[in-house]
């Protein structure tokens, strides 16, 4: 890219870090990828949540949403989803070239799994190994590799309170494939313990949802918490992919590293809000490619 600033890198992990003021956050040292004239390809993940509906229940767009992402979030049956609908989105994501993930949540169909629970390490590693060797089951069978793991709801909460928990899950993840990637929010301690235990790990920036001063969600309780306007959303995305920054609720600007972008299927707009970021990465010239080509 023509007057781009060069990159200043350090190692993290499995995957190669960029300073957030750096356009070229996107690249990857196992994943550039050399163009005409000696330039180099720039790629980003963009990530949904899907298949949550189940029986009779429909919840978002995701015949819609899965043709415009590059890697699809799939729930496991516990929070969301059932056996019928993990084969049909698995089904929809081969068809159009979509990485699928594992989306385990807390046994709470009720609550959506975003009500927190007691569990003790041993549970929440079953909990885990029996979702996602679910999920793993119905890839394989597509002829699919699964891709990664992303946790659901509550359970972003209960990690960033119980050290214990995460490592259990990321234990759970390791034991089922150490071929997994760990799809964790950017600056979380889950990034440190997966990467401890030697999971690659992508990090990510939440389009449709504001932020804490301590680069945590605002709870959805809060007013202004899950963001809806595209307009709004796309000066955000901007100023992450120019400034790496975003601004937190109270007005504070946080640096974040990021590698993948979530867009949340049952958002309102959640289609209008995909296309405005696609349309944001094309004039950036930054290519769209399943988390798998990233690490």
């Amino acid at each position: 890219m023509h007057g781009a600033p060069q990159a200043d890198c350090h190692k993290v992990g499995l995957i190669t870090s960029y300073k957030p003021l750096d356009i070229s956050a996107f690249l990857y040292k196992d994943s550039r990828k050399q163009t005409g004239k000696g330039h180099r390809e720039m790629k980003i993940d963009i990530n949904c949540d899907m298949g949550e509906s189940f029986g009779r229940y429909k919840l978002g767009l995701d015949e819609e949403v899965i043709k415009l992402i590059s890697s699809a979030n799939v729930g496991c049956g516990y929070h969301g989803g059932d056996p019928h609908v993990m084969r049909k989105t698995v089904d929809m994501a081969k068809q159009h070239g979509v990485g699928v993930g594992a989306h385990p949540g807390l046994p709470d169909l009720l609550g959506f799994g975003r009500r927190e629970m007691k569990v003790t390490a041993e549970e929440m590693k079953d909990y885990f190994i029996y979702q996602v060797g679910a999920l793993k089951a119905f890839v394989e069978i597509a002829g699919m590799k699964l891709q990664h793991v992303k946790i659901h709801g509550a359970l972003d909460t209960m990690a960033r309170a119980d050290e214990e928990l995460t490592r259990a899950m990321c234990e759970a993840t390791r034991e089922i494939s150490p071929n997994l990637v760990w799809l964790a929010h950017s600056g979380s301690r889950a990034v440190e313990i997966a990467q401890s235990i030697g999971l690659k790990v992508i990090q990510e920036f939440y389009a449709d949802r504001a932020y804490n001063a301590d680069k945590t969600l605002v709870s959805r309780k809060v007013p202004g918490a899950v963001l809806k306007d595209s307009q709004q959303i796309s000066a955000r995305i901007k100023q992450l992919i120019e400034a790496g920054t975003v601004t937190a609720l109270d007005g504070q600007t946080l640096e974040l590293e990021y590698h993948s972008i979530c867009v949340h299927g049952d958002t309102p707009g959640a289609l209008e809000i995909i296309r405005t970021i696609r349309g944001i990465m094309a004039d950036h010239n930054i290519a769209i490619k399943p988390m798998a080509e990233l690490v």
